[in-house]
C-alpha cells in the first residue's frame, strides 16, 4: 500500500481526524500529501516544539559562545538552582538526565515556572524523558536572549527562512488550522486520570490554541510544547539539522546515560517496532514525537528528513492505538516507494 493510501484510509476512519506529511531527500521534496486538511493546514506540533525551538536557540547559543552545555542552568537561570538542582547542566536536560520529574499538572498550581524550580530531582543520573526539563530550558533561553518565541524566529527560523513555524500568534490568522481538542484544562492523557479531574464544561475546539494546558498557562509560550507548523517547515527544519546547517555531531549523537538511548533533545528509534519503521533509521537516526500526533524523523545515513502531522487528539486523548499504527506504517510504506525510485 502506498504512503497516501495508508494517510487516505486512517484519515477515512476518523482516526487522525487529519494528517499532512512530507519527505525531503537530499533537500528535494520527494513525498508530500495531506488528507482532511491541506499541504498548507497548520498543526499543533506540541513535543516537537522541543527540538523545532528550544534545541535549535541552544543550539545556535552555544554556537556563539553565549551557553556552554556544561554550564550550570542555574549559571543562566538562578531560580532554578532551588531544591538540589544547582549543578544540573544544560546537557542533562537536553539529555533527559537531570533526574527531574517526567510531567506534572503545574496549570493547577497558578505558576507553572514556580513549579518547575521548586521540583525535586528524583532519579539523578538516570534517563527520564522530562517535560519540566525542557521549561527549564526556555526559560533559560529567556533569560540569555529576551523572549523565546522571538529569540526562536530571530536565530533560527528566519535565518532559515522557514515562514511557516512558529508559537501561535498573529502569523496563523486566516490559517487552516486543525483543533486539538475541546475543553480547558484538557483531559487528563491515558495513565494521568488520577492527578486531575476537568470539570464539566461545553466543548469548544480551539484552533490556534496550544493543545498542552502547562504550555497554555505560560501564555503558549515554553520549552516544551506550543510550535505550530505545516508539514514541509517541519520538515525544512529537519533538513536544516541533517545539513549542519544547525547543530551538528554534538547533537546527533547518543549521549550517555542509564535508560534508553538519545541524542541531545532528540529521540533516536527503537528496532524494528520503532514509529519510524523498520525500514528507515537502521542506522544514524534522530527524531522527536509530539502528543498530538506529529513527529520528525531525520535519517542521516539514507539523507532522508520526513514530518508527519495529524491532530488524533481531537476530540479526545484516549485514542493511541491509531497513531502507534499508523506512523511506522507510514514510515515503511514511504521507504519502500523511495526504494522505487532510486
Amino acid at each position: 500500500m502506498s504512503p497516501e493510501e495508508i494517510l487516505k484510509r486512517a484519515v477515512e476512519r476518523g482516526d487522525p481526524p487529519a494528517a499532512s506529511a512530507c519527505a525531503l531527500h537530499r533537500g528535494a521534496v520527494v513525498f508530500e500529501a495531506a488528507f482532511g486538511a491541506e499541504p498548507d493546514s497548520v498543526f499543533d506540533v506540541a513535543s516537537v516544539t522541543k527540538v523545532a525551538a528550544t534545541t535549535s536557540v541552544i543550539a545556535t547559543l552555544a554556537r556563539d559562545g553565549a551557553l556552554g552545555l556544561d554550564d550550570a542552568v542555574a549559571t543562566h537561570l538562578p531560580a532554578f538552582g532551588r531544591r538540589g538542582k544547582a549543578r544540573v547542566t544544560v546537557r542533562e536536560l537536553l539529555g533527559h538526565r537531570s533526574g527531574l520529574p517526567a510531567w506534572a499538572p503545574l496549570f493547577l498550581g497558578g505558576d507553572v515556572m514556580e513549579g518547575v524550580f521548586d521540583a525535586r530531582l528524583e532519579t539523578p543520573g538516570r534517563r527520564v524523558y522530562s517535560d519540566l526539563g525542557f521549561l527549564a530550558l526556555g526559560a533559560m533561553v529567556e533569560a540569555i536572549c529576551g523572549d523565546l518565541a522571538e529569540a526562536c524566529r530571530a536565530r533560527v527560523w528566519g535565518p532559515l527562512g522557514i515562514a511557516d513555524l512558529g508559537y501561535a500568534g498573529a502569523w496563523l490568522d486566516g490559517r487552516h488550522v486543525l483543533p486539538t481538542g475541546t475543553t480547558r484544562p484538557r483531559e487528563p492523557a491515558p495513565g494521568q486520570e488520577h492527578l486531575y479531574a476537568v470539570p464539566p464544561q461545553t466543548p469548544a475546539p480551539d484552533p490556534g490554541q496550544v493543545d498542552d494546558d502547562n504550555a497554555f498557562a505560560l501564555g503558549g509560550v515554553a520549552g516544551h510544547a506550543g510550535v505550530f507548523g505545516t508539514a514541509r517547515a517541519v520538515a525544512t527544519l529537519g533538513e536544516a539539522w541533517r545539513t549542519g546547517k544547525i547543530g551538528g555531531p554534538e547533537f546527533l549523537s547518543i549521549d550517555p546515560a542509564e535508560g534508553p538511548p538519545r541524542g541531545l533533545g532528540f529521540d533516536v528509534p527503537t528496532g524494528p517496532r520503532s514509529s519510524f519503521g523498520s525500514a528507515l533509521g537502521r542506522g544514524r537516526a534522530f527524531g522527536h514525537l509530539g502528543f498530538t500526533g506529529c513527529s520528525l524523523w531525520i535519517d542521516l545515513d539514507r539523507e532522508v528528513t520526513v514530518a508527519l502531522l495529524t491532530n488524533r487528539t481531537f476530540p479526545g486523548r484516549h485514542r493511541v492505538d491509531g497513531i502507534r499504527a499508523l506512523r511506522p506504517a507510514f514510515h515503511d510504506a514511504l521507504a519502500a516507494q523511495l526504494d522505487e525510485r532510486a
